[in-house]
């Protein structure tokens, strides 16, 4: 699962910085018809938040389940190897 949140975030930037770039070039050209876009960018943005917000609260302990908050090889609550 965790692959697949990353890959989610990846297209996600991708896919959200192009729908920017297209904004910016409309909003450049003077033709401010740029609905569909800012949909896109929110949609896509939305799934952004959301596959950050799993990644934070994801990261468990295998041994005592709570929260890892680095990405250390050992956890910092129980003491053991992650």
């Amino acid at each position: 699962m965790q692959k697949a949140v990353s890959w989610g975030l990846v297209i996600s930037y991708i896919i959200l910085f192009i729908a920017m770039g297209i904004m910016g070039i409309k909003i450049f050209d003077k033709n401010y018809d740029i609905v569909v876009e800012s949909y896109i960018a929110f949609i896509f943005l939305l799934i952004n938040c959301g596959c950050n917000i799993y990644r934070v609260f994801s990261n468990r302990c295998p041994h005592c389940g709570k929260l890892r908050l680095s990405n250390g090889k050992y956890c910092s609550h129980c003491g053991k190897e992650v």
